[in-house]
């Protein structure tokens, strides 16, 4: 007997050495990217911008693919509040933990946070039917000299430089344009950076100019006390007027724990009530109202997810056409109220307008996605400003009659951080009435989970990389170590 309660103890340690020292760190390899944190709020606001390839060549970079702006990687904010007992908590809002594990640099869907795109978010290189609530047409999706170029020729993507017809994986004799899938570079972009405001501000710039083509592209992100703010300005500096939607695609999940009853979001679609279409439903899409509940509430619509949503399913609502609707939403999970709005929609200074408005979910995104539409003639210069204002969002205190099902996510988090507490707490007395095979089983599961995410971090780059081949800004590709720069 008691040589099993010493295994069992020193399993008990191995479990515990597990659990604190090696699955934090593995999951800690996601900060090690080129990025520049802004603080603010004496330190209780953090937001973290992971930088273009390039601008610090001995570090990784976490997005080198071809889909999302990549002067809008901002993700990782951390907000620290005091709870309704006075005690301080820290949430992290837009994680990296929960969408494409393990992350990979090169696939286009690999963003974080305020990932944005220049583009309708479906294939072609124009939009020619059913384009927006206002059914606009010739829109571009996102790129620039497209329809020129032959194949193997090259064309340009807005905030993601030049890139080569027809080198895509899932490219064909039609010579389309596969909004999700990646293309070779031409040529390397190039960024630069500008860091301001004793570390609340910095600037990302790009440009690429091909032909008659050209476009610059500023990114001024600021954090100030419970707000951030991204002002991005593009100028048309080519010779050809074009117009393009735009989107930001807003990878939202809340102490990196899957979407689940506790989330919810309000949209400024009151008019419409919130109806909307599902193109995708019996193909690849599930329907929303299977997951969620919509409900009008305070002259908006909310989304409120009332179950957890599973690892192979995905969602797309699209809303139909709300003149009154500006954009404007409200997530709400982690305690946390987070209200964006873009300014400059609908005035007439700006000449931006909505052009749709979707919500897209999956276990690892709550993404609220309105897209604006942007005109530019030659020479012309807009610009537009995501502004987002946190704020507590502190459920009243349950009765003692409610039942767990009904607590906000947060508390929901709480309730089962403290059980495990209590459990680590105790694990030499409570632990021990368990089974010797059963803690041994545990264990033998975590080994195996953990050898599994290493062999799919190593393994991953040569899998997805064997049909990416980007410029690259430090020689031959292939001679950095794997497990260092491309995890």
């Amino acid at each position: 007997m008691g040589e099993a309660y010493c295994l069992r103890g020193r399993i008990l340690l191995l479990l515990q050495f597990l659990f604190v020292q090696v699955i934090p760190k593995i999951e800690a390899l996601e900060s090690f990217y080129a990025n520049v944190t802004l603080t603010a709020n004496g330190g209780n606001l953090s937001a973290v911008i992971y930088l273009p390839e390039g601008l610090r060549p001995d570090e990784r970079t976490y997005y080198v693919s071809t889909r999302f702006d990549w002067g809008s990687m901002i993700g990782s904010i951390n907000r620290t509040t005091t709870n309704q007992l006075g005690e301080k908590e820290t949430h992290t809002l837009y994680g990296t933990r929960q969408w494409r594990l393990p992350h990979d640099p090169y696939w286009p869907e690999s963003g974080v946070g305020l990932a944005s795109e220049f583009g309708v978010g479906d294939d072609g290189s124009l939009c020619n039917f059913l384009c927006g609530w206002n059914q606009n047409s010739n829109i571009t999706n996102g790129v620039l000299g497209y329809q020129e170029a032959k194949s193997g020729e090259s064309f340009l993507k807005i905030g993601v430089g030049e890139l080569i017809k027809g080198s895509c994986s899932t490219c064909d004799s039609a010579e389309d344009y596969k909004f999700n899938s990646p293309y070779k570079f031409a040529k390397p972009p190039v960024w630069t950076l500008k860091e301001k405001g004793n570390g609340k501000s910095i600037v990302l710039s790009n440009k690429a100019v091909l032909g008659d083509h050209g476009y610059k592209l500023d990114k001024h992100i600021i954090l100030n006390d419970d707000q951030l703010l991204v002002k991005t300005t593009l100028t048309n500096i080519g010779k050809i007027s074009f117009s393009t939607a735009w989107y930001s695609h807003h990878f939202f999940t809340c102490d990196s724990h899957p979407v689940e009853h506790g989330y919810s979001v309000d949209y400024d679609l009151a008019t419409t009530k919130g109806k909307y279409n599902e193109p995708g439903t019996w193909s690849w899409s599930t329907p929303l109202k299977d997951y969620a509940k919509i409900e009008s509430k305070d002259d908006n619509v909310r989304i409120k997810m009332e179950r957890g949503v599973e690892s192979d399913v995905r969602i797309k609502a699209e809303f139909v056409k709300d003149d009154q609707s500006r954009g404007k939403f409200t997530l709400r999970a982690c305690n946390t109220a987070i209200r964006e709005t873009i300014p400059e929609v609908g005035k007439k200074t700006s000449d931006i307008s909505m052009y749709a408005y979707t919500l897209y979910i999956e276990s690892g995104t709550f993404s609220p996605e309105p897209q604006i539409l942007l005109h530019l003639l030659p020479g012309k210069t807009t610009s537009w400003t995501q502004q987002l204002d946190f704020e507590d969002n502190y459920p009243p205190p349950p009765s003692s009659s409610s039942s767990s099902s009904s607590m906000p996510l947060n508390s929901l988090l709480q309730s089962g951080a403290d059980t495990q507490y209590s459990s680590l707490s105790n694990h030499r007395y409570g632990y021990m009435s368990k089974s010797l095979n059963f803690v041994a089983i545990i264990a033998v599961a975590i080994a195996i989970v953990i050898g599994s995410v290493l062999y799919r971090s190593f393994t991953w780059k040569g899998r997805r990389k064997q049909n990416y081949v980007p410029v690259s800004h430090h020689g031959d590709e292939g001679t950095h170590p794997i497990d260092v720069n491309r995890m």
